[in-house]
């Protein structure tokens, strides 16, 4: 078993976006039902998971002078208790509600001298109820990969085991890092040219495409309030809905429910803008989208993530209309296979240097004209707990990239969509209001009217029907 291994491309990319305004860090809250466990029995639990994973016993290591790219080394230092915590809320002491207090410890950065992740145990927030609120470097995992990760270190999937020694292994030469490198880059060339001939095959031109994308990305726009940074501190607000009507309701309208996540955020940010004296027909967002191949695991590759740029529509009173034009455009970028093309761009990125690369990143992050990241995945598949407890909800916070001050992320789980809204705490004092706002779109959505059958339509089903009866 190796013990260690090479960044992607794709992880490294998080590393280069980081500033000291904007932390690449995944953060998510979840809360649990029943007494509250010790600190000393999650950590425990935790650690008797751990060999599930073996990245979170491991800390970066970056060669000097960018020779050579950066690895995951065993950390000869690890401890359990450097990464869960707790938290005690007194009563009456002004902490208030769970998202305020997963807004500050999601503030907190993470050393980079440790494995990048952190748990923190919240008591105190009532009867039969505690909090986990976890953090983990948007290098180590994407969202997809903290579910996934999360199922291993909770009540899912994994059954702990016995506790099991573990001993670090010596940290790799420069030599054994460089040839660990040079391998890894002749192994991801063949995965390149298979990712392209793959494209190709399908009619695809991979390179045109990816290029149009990037250029869409560095198309100017007029820039927001919400374009900005001011700190690294971070608010969070939170709403959770039902799934089933929402989803058979835009169903009705051919929309899906990351449509709909769409639709009832472009209220939310329609909203936040006005009350800041801005009124946009439309601004544009970036939505992740996993390109994972079956049996590919996000415990064993962090990162796997593309995206699509979608203009929104706003200031458009009628919702039904706004989802109607979001359903087409998310159509037309699916048709088109811009996430697949911009992943075959982003994997070419394997076989670059790393100055080269990381110059490559921050240029085109400068350039790019977007507001903000609106992410949806999908949560464990089965209930899961802690200790016995049962999970009753779990809400993401995207990180926020530099220049950036909102973000909004989604988690489907237990036949609800858990929706966090997180920003920075200076230039978005009503995240509480962005939530609401968008908690009301959602109920909206799930309430829409039938759609009007269309004339065509109309004609369609009564030559379908005439053919059965004949």
């Amino acid at each position: 078993m190796a013990t260690f291994d090479r960044l992607s491309a794709l992880d490294c990319v998080f590393l280069d976006l980081e500033t000291e305004k904007a932390p690449m860090t995944v953060g998510w809250t979840m809360r649990f039902r029943g007494q509250a466990p010790t600190v000393q029995a999650l950590r425990e639990s935790v650690a008797s998971r751990l060999d599930a994973v073996p990245r979170l016993r491991r800390r970066l290591s970056q060669p000097a002078f960018g020779l050579g790219d950066a690895h995951w080394v065993d950390d000869p230092d690890f401890s359990i208790e450097a990464h869960v915590d707790a938290v005690h809320l007194v009563p009456g002491s002004g902490d208030g509600r769970l998202e305020e207090i997963a807004g500050r410890l999601l503030s907190r950065p993470l050393d980079r001298e440790r494995p990048l992740w952190r748990l923190q145990l919240v008591t105190g927030l009532g009867p039969e109820q505690f909090a986990i609120v976890g953090q983990a470097h948007h290098a180590l995992v994407d969202g997809v990969a903290a579910v996934e990760i999360a199922t291993v270190l909770f009540d899912g999937a994994v059954p702990a085991q016995a506790p099991v020694p573990w001993q670090p292994a010596p940290e790799p030469s420069t030599a054994e890092m460089l040839t660990a490198s040079a391998l890894s880059r002749i192994g991801a060339g063949g995965d390149v040219a298979t990712t392209v001939a793959r494209s190709l095959a399908a009619g695809a031109d991979t390179v045109r495409e990816a290029l149009s994308i990037l250029a869409t990305l560095v198309t100017p726009m007029p820039r927001t309030a919400l374009e900005r940074s001011a700190t690294s501190r971070r608010r969070m607000a939170v709403v959770s809905a039902e799934i089933a009507p929402i989803r058979e309701s835009v169903g009705r309208h051919g929309a899906t429910l990351n449509d709909a996540l769409l639709a009832a955020s472009s209220v939310a940010v329609g909203a936040a803008l006005a009350r800041r004296g801005e009124e946009p027909d439309h601004v544009r967002v970036l939505v992740p989208a996993d390109v994972r191949e079956d049996g590919e695991s996000g415990a064993d590759h962090g990162n796997r993530i593309s995206i699509l740029a979608v203009e929104l529509p706003l200031g458009r009173p009628d919702l039904e209309r706004t989802l109607k034009t979001v359903r087409a455009r998310t159509r037309t970028l699916k048709s088109a296979d811009h996430a697949g093309a911009l992943d075959a761009a982003i994997r070419s990125a394997e076989l670059l240097p790393p100055p080269v690369r990381s110059a490559a990143v921050k240029a085109t992050a400068a350039a790019a004209h977007f507001t903000l990241v609106i992410s949806n995945v999908p949560g464990p598949p089965a209930q899961i707990g802690v200790l016995g407890r049962e999970l009753e909800a779990i809400w993401p916070a995207v990180p926020l990239v530099d220049g950036h001050a909102l973000s909004i992320g989604a988690v489907s789980y237990g036949g609800r969509l858990h929706v966090g809204c997180y920003g920075d705490a200076t230039l978005v004092p009503d995240i509480d209001q962005v939530a609401a706002d968008l908690g009301a779109a959602l109920a909206e959505l799930a309430e829409l009217p039938e759609p009007e059958e269309t004339p065509w339509r109309r004609r369609a089903r009564e030559r379908r029907a005439a053919h059965r009866a004949a």
